[in-house]
């Protein structure tokens, strides 16, 4: 094989195996979650050829295989080019969210029985081994926003229905001016939960 044809031939297999990577790292979210049928629907069509054709190449590399003919030369050119192409869309195909961005899903902004604060619910990353909580908390009065954590069992969550109007949970004043409940809801898919808020500590604990 000419040189230049190896060379090529090498650069192109990287170029795959590289995309398969990429694409392996991306659909599971950096191995945080489960391949979906999306994902899987493109590792059979397109990820399947691109190993095959990457394998093949690399055996027709090393023992130093030439094309002998013009016909031969086309199809071992045509065989580079579907391989670019595969591996093209497999990086294409990969989504980001979820792993290199996060994936954040709210529900409806709501307001606290004494008027104080707006305040939903962010599931972060949901359906991955990263998921976590959050409560946005926006004070009516000063404009001040603020994000606390919250040990909701995210983990626990097997679907989540989205409507135009969600309640996932409910946030009540405790008594004190900085102190508030949380109170999961049905409709976030697990048993209720309970958290003390401590707004102006910026932290939340869980209640038996």
């Amino acid at each position: 094989m000419h040189l230049w044809l190896r060379l090529l031939t090498v650069v192109l297999i990287l170029f795959s195996i590289s995309s398969l990577i990429w694409f392996f790292v991306g659909s599971t979210a950096y191995f945080q979650r489960m391949m979906d049928i999306i994902g899987t629907t493109i590792l059979i069509g397109a990820g399947v050829p691109v190993l095959v054709l990457a394998i093949l190449y690399t055996i027709l590399s090393v023992k130093g295989w030439t094309p002998t003919s013009s016909a031969v030369y086309v199809g071992f050119f045509s065989g580079l080019l579907l391989l670019t192409l595969l591996s093209a869309s497999l990086i294409h195909s990969v989504n980001s969210h979820g792993w290199m961005k996060e994936k954040i899903a709210s529900d409806t902004l709501k307001i606290t029985e004494d008027g104080k604060y707006e305040y939903r619910i962010e599931l972060i990353n949901l359906f991955q081994r990263n998921s976590r909580a959050q409560l946005y908390l926006k004070d009516v009065g000063s404009g001040e926003e603020k994000y606390i954590p919250v040990d909701i069992q995210t983990r626990k969550i097997a679907g989540l229905g989205v409507k135009k109007v969600n309640n996932w949970v409910v946030l009540e004043p405790a008594g004190t001016s900085s102190r508030y409940i949380l109170y999961t809801t049905r409709e976030l898919g697990i048993p209720e939960e309970k958290f003390e808020i401590d707004i102006m500590a910026g932290i939340s604990s869980r209640l038996d």
